[in-house]
């Protein structure tokens, strides 16, 4: 193992071992100063309050391995800085509540200091004006997708422990040390996190964790190098997030079929679908990170292989999930 291994198995370890710590104390912080999300009885139905800011945990687990083995460039320290002003967007918006319009507005301008860092999508057949077009559009669906999927205890922080180690996996084959550090510094930050979050979580992620996972993700994502053997190899980005991705879709194409706002709340998500079905949280849990784990490795070959035979990695995917999306439409939720 080189001395970049071996800075990012050091990384994860003391992140899961900062956030195994960081959890217990951030959890009764949040109970005592009233920082919970208090049941409502309608889309909010858990039996007493949980207490926010596990996002908190997740970012400060991620912060000092990152700045312990991790050089500070431009682009890692623009990600942070950018992620940090949508911590804080999270943050306010789980202590109060913000609109949707000011929540957009930060989360463009937590963008656009991405791209100042140098950090956008980059594709060949593509001028860069619709390049940044693009950053833009991947970023924002990004961090809305987590946030969307956040319904349900462990759902967004396990599917995000899947869709980190696969990307950690695309920077080792790449020799890209910032994100595999990143990367798995994530994943032990959430996989310490998991020990409260699980089914009955004692703690949540909050908006601050949900699109905190969903913006650094994000970002990461484009500066990984998926097109050396397939000049579509992009498209494994997507198949490494396609759950975040797959809710998003599902749940607009549902609202604008009644419609109800995009931003508004409601019982449309497919994680609720599964519950209403037959299946339990925990059993919703890990069918969600089996779905994201069999996209990825689908993904992932695709990557490998000639542009022709490829397509049939990467359709069978979109094959697979227009079938679960047209079986979870069909579930009564009685809206």
């Amino acid at each position: 193992m080189g001395g970049g291994g071996i800075y990012a198995a050091a990384s994860f370890l003391l992140s899961l071992l900062l956030s195994l710590y960081l959890t217990p104390i951030f959890r009764d912080a949040a109970k005592e100063f009233g920082i919970v999300d208090a049941p409502d009885g309608k889309l909010k139905t858990h039996g007493e309050p949980v207490a926010y800011l596990g996002g908190v945990v997740v970012f400060s687990s991620v912060l000092f391995p990152v700045a312990l083995f991790l050089h500070f460039s431009d682009k890692v320290s623009g990600l942070l800085l950018a992620s940090s002003v949508v911590v804080l967007l999270g943050l306010i918006d789980d202590i109060g509540r913000l609109s949707p319009r000011i929540k957009l507005l930060v989360q463009l301008i937590a963008v656009f200091l991405m791209l100042k860092a140098g950090i956008r999508v980059r594709i060949e057949a593509f001028p860069p004006l619709v390049c940044i077009g693009l950053t833009f559009l991947w970023m924002i669906v990004m961090t809305n997708g987590f946030n969307l999927i956040d319904v349900m205890d462990g759902l967004a922080s396990g599917v995000a422990v899947v869709s980190s180690a696969f990307l950690a996996f695309v920077f080792f084959l790449q020799g890209n040390e910032m994100g595999e550090i990143l990367c798995l510094s994530l994943v032990g930050a959430l996989l310490g996190f998991l020990r409260y979050n699980r089914p009955p979580a004692q703690i949540y992620l909050g908006d601050t964790g949900s699109l905190l996972l969903g913006f650094l993700l994000g970002g990461l994502a484009v500066e990984g190098d998926y097109t050396v053997k397939n000049p579509y190899g992009w498209i494994t980005a997507l198949a490494i997030f396609a759950v975040p991705l797959f809710e998003i879709a599902f749940v607009s194409y549902l609202r604008f079929r009644r419609g109800a706002s995009i931003f508004a709340g409601s019982r449309d998500h497919f994680s609720l679908r599964l519950r209403r079905w037959k299946l339990s949280r925990g059993q919703t849990v890990i069918a969600s990170c089996v779905a994201a784990i069999l996209a990825a490795l689908l993904g992932l070959a695709g990557m490998d292989l000639a542009p022709i035979p490829s397509f049939f990695a990467y359709g069978s995917i979109v094959f697979l999930f227009l079938m679960i999306g047209a079986w979870l439409k069909k579930i009564d939720m009685g809206l």
